[in-house]
């Protein structure tokens, strides 16, 4: 087909073939295999020239557009890996999402206007490959093999409570003094939300449970009732730090807890990854690298 066009358009096969990157008998042939294989005969040639005939008419002018079509998609489609453009589809865990990747989402955005986002907060997890998803935000301490999984930041992990509530009941020492307060459970499908804490500073995890005096099942409900002076509760870093420096929080047996999961940025493994994936991965961890650096400042 593009043999027939470019002889149509060049007026010779030698011209034709120099485009092609082939000789003039290996685009001769090429047309004459189409011409065998359609049955009909799309030119009629001379020693001095070449025409067409009614079918190759018909033939030319749809084969023309076509090809034409063929080329305008393959420019767009290295458009999209060398340029971002199209839609972002993203997941994340709701209170992280609304916490830290809003942010991310604000800043590219304003970086790149033409570039639809669509973000799904859920605590549900979410299969990259089979729900096109273009990335994943996720804390866990095992990524799935199947995919590429990029590193964001730890997550850290605080024990707290308000000085309202500090001033009611005796500060825990160690993690054996929690079963005299008030713990505020975080609940899932899975159950109860265990603590994993150290038992002595240099021993070894372990996972408390504990009776709740106070279960729920949202991160920031959890939040709201420490707050509000009902008891201690787990909660992330990036949730509390704020509440913290302000003396809001007090964070209670640090050097017991330790940092057990990541926060990774999960794609789907491939040799050409989109320019809108590759500029929203870039944004992520211009983000939290920055994130890392002003807690490591604080700190």
């Amino acid at each position: 087909m593009a043999a027939l066009v470019a002889a149509v358009r060049a007026g010779s096969f030698s011209r034709a073939a120099s485009g092609l990157g082939i000789t003039p008998s290996g685009a001769s042939k090429l047309i004459a295999r189409l011409e065998q294989r359609l049955g009909v005969r799309l030119l009629q040639r001379t020693t001095r020239s070449m025409q067409l005939t009614e079918a190759g008419e018909l033939y030319h002018e749809r084969a023309r557009r076509l090809l034409d079509e063929i080329d305008g998609l393959e420019r767009d489609l290295e458009g999209h890996h060398l340029h971002p453009r199209g839609k972002v589809q993203l997941t994340a865990p709701t209170v992280l999402g609304a916490d830290l990747l809003m942010p991310v989402v604000i800043a590219f955005q304003r970086r790149y206007p033409e570039v639809a986002v669509e973000l799904e907060l859920t605590d549900r997890m979410v299969d990259v490959m089979t729900e096109g998803f273009d990335i994943a935000i996720r804390i866990t301490d095992r990524p799935p093999e199947s995919c590429i999984a990029r590193k964001l930041a730890d997550d850290v992990r605080v024990l707290c409570a308000s000085p309202g509530y500090l001033r009611r009941h005796r500060k825990p020492e160690t993690p054996a003094d929690l079963v005299k307060h008030r713990c505020i459970i975080y609940t899932s499908a899975d159950g109860p939300h265990r603590w994993h804490l150290r038992r002595e500073l240099d021993g070894p995890v372990e996972a408390f449970a504990f009776q709740g005096t106070l279960a729920l099942n949202n991160t920031a409900a959890v939040h709201r009732a420490v707050l509000a002076g009902l008891g201690i509760g787990d909660l992330p870093a990036y949730m509390v730090e704020d509440q913290i420096a302000a003396g809001r929080l007090i964070s209670l047996l640090a050097p017991y807890v330790p940092v057990r999961r990541t926060i990774y940025a999960i794609y789907a493994a491939s040799r050409l990854v989109p320019a809108k994936t590759r500029a929203f991965l870039k944004e992520l961890e211009t983000h939290f690298r920055f994130h890392r650096t002003d807690d490591e400042d604080d700190h």
